[in-house]
């Protein structure tokens, strides 16, 4: 089967369930767009017939067993234009169908806001955290493709303690998060790609912790906590 230039990725790894998830929220997403086309990166022992209901396209080989496999699958799409949706997501409303027309020309990705109020870091001594990497939507040009793989490549030798840095600038705090190493990429080296956030950012990507007149439209893209909300 001949895959579409644009679609949507989902990642899966570690522990199941993050691939309930992705099928609560790839299901969602059928329901108020049913032509679009999802891609799973996951493990093979995990798939079966009845996945193929919900996810047109499964990628399990070499899928690393990591929690953030998602950053390994990134540089991977099949998609020439992709929309990366964490697996705890769910879309609410069918203007999902209209996001590739929200990509900015000459723009590499296209994110939403952290809310500083919402995360459990995002300001430090050497700089803020200001995009939130839950949801984004990027272009497989020859530079995004490098930036994702560096992406995965630095979280790796974070996970690890590879990656060592100054923690009176960056506290240790940040080894955690993947927004983290992208927020380094994007400062501190030649990775750096072109971004822009999505208009009305919020009600593409509503965390459940954000504040009710964060916007004024309906929610698109609902934001839950695993296992909490969604297991």
């Amino acid at each position: 089967m001949e895959i579409p230039s644009k679609g949507f990725l989902y990642a899966a790894s570690v522990e199941k369930k993050f691939l309930t998830g992705a099928i609560y929220s790839a299901t969602s997403l059928k329901d108020y767009y049913p032509k679009a086309h999802v891609t799973l990166f996951t493990h093979k022992e995990w798939v079966t017939d009845d996945l193929y209901n919900t996810f047109d396209h499964i990628v399990t080989e070499d899928v690393p067993n990591n929690a953030r496999a998602k950053l390994w699958a990134l540089s991977r799409t099949p998609y020439k234009h992709t929309v990366y949706l964490d697996s705890d997501t769910e879309i609410m409303h069918e203007d999902i169908s209209t996001i590739f027309d929200y990509h900015t020309k000459g723009i590499d990705l296209m994110i939403t806001k952290i809310r500083p109020y919402s995360g459990k870091i995002s300001e430090f001594p050497g700089g803020n955290l200001t995009d939130h990497c839950g949801m984004f939507m990027y272009r497989s040009n020859k530079k995004t493709i490098e930036f994702m793989q560096q992406w995965y490549q630095l979280w790796f030798k974070q996970s690890t303690r590879e990656w060592n840095w100054d923690t009176e600038l960056y506290p240790e705090e940040l080894r955690s998060w993947d927004q983290w190493t992208y927020w380094w990429l994007q400062n501190q080296t030649k990775y750096s790609i072109k971004r822009a956030y999505l208009q009305d950012d919020a009600r593409w990507n509503f965390i459940n912790t954000y504040k009710e007149d964060e916007t004024d439209k309906p929610i698109v893209v609902y934001h839950h906590t695993l296992p909490k909300d969604m297991i």
